[in-house]
């Protein structure tokens, strides 16, 4: 009977080339059709090779089956092994970060982009990773098909060019990402700062907010709050947000009620986050 063997070469650690080798066995484990009288993938600790042969029957779709199967799990190791030592290369080499807490923290940002955040009923959960996968796969496939051996490392780094490329993207967008996380937690710090320190000019602001950016502003006897000049000035050149923490921060009152439906936007944890306890939720609007 006809075989094809393969060769796998791979530079990495003990734990993670057995980790390999345990994903190529199981799937011939549970595979449908498991070949009877293939030999296991067996692995050489002294020179990193994993080897194993395949019978061959007399149709040629039975080769490309065995290629798609061994590059389905080699796409998946490589997202699961590879794809967090590439990331964490990439944010110690490339933006010196030492802090492993920090890098973590990154990769785990880096690989939820990668793999595509749910939408609000969950439909796109994981389709990020499944499209990976497939594109991998099929690389893979493609090259066994034309090869019977494989420099695992140095097919990643010289052959997968648009891969690598799309994992410093998302590795550059997280350090975006947590770098304006990071400049806005200081802004907030600095409006907190300011509203804890600022004399009280105002007993009471009613903050009535009905959906998105519409907002009024009313004293404590529900009468509108008279804008400044300079406020009015400014009213088109800065973002409803900004006019309305501007505006609160400028009469500094004793105590904050913001009547809203919409207790968890952004605009109103803002708020809620510089006034701390002196804001209030109230969930009704008054009647005016």
């Amino acid at each position: 009977m006809k075989k094809v063997g393969y060769f796998m070469r791979c530079r990495q650690d003990q734990p993670s080339l057995e980790r390999l080798a345990g994903m190529l066995n199981r799937s011939q484990i549970s595979a449908p059709d498991p070949a009877v009288d293939c030999v296991e993938w067996e692995l050489s600790l002294d020179d990193g090779i994993i080897h194993c042969q395949f019978p061959l029957g007399s149709e040629s779709a039975d080769k490309q089956r065995i290629c798609d199967k061994v590059g389905r799990i080699l796409a998946e190791y490589t997202l699961s092994e590879h794809e967090p030592s590439l990331l964490r290369g990439i944010f110690q080499v490339r933006y010196g970060l030492k802090e492993n807490v920090e890098i973590d923290a990154l990769i785990a940002e880096a690989v939820s982009m990668l793999d595509g955040e749910p939408d609000l009923e969950g439909a796109w959960a994981g389709r990020g990773r499944e499209r990976r996968i497939g594109k991998l796969t099929t690389r893979f496939s493609t090259y066994l098909d034309g090869s019977h051996r494989l420099n695992l490392q140095g097919f990643l780094r010289f052959r997968l060019s648009e891969y690598r490329a799309e994992v410093l993207e998302a590795a550059d967008t997280a350090i975006e990402e947590r770098l304006m996380e990071r400049q806005y937690q200081e802004f907030m710090f600095l409006l907190r700062t300011m509203a804890e320190w600022q004399e009280i000019r105002t007993t009471a602001v009613h903050v009535l907010h009905s959906g998105g950016n519409a907002f009024r502003l009313l004293d404590e006897q529900m009468r509108p709050l008279e804008s400044q000049t300079a406020d009015n000035e400014q009213k088109e050149e800065l973002e409803e947000e900004s006019r309305v923490v501007s505006r609160l921060l400028a009469v500094s009152p004793r105590q904050l009620f913001i009547h809203t439906p919409e207790p968890e936007s952004q605009v109103i944890r803002t708020i809620i986050g510089i006034f701390g306890n002196r804001a209030a939720l109230c969930p009704d609007q008054p009647s005016l």
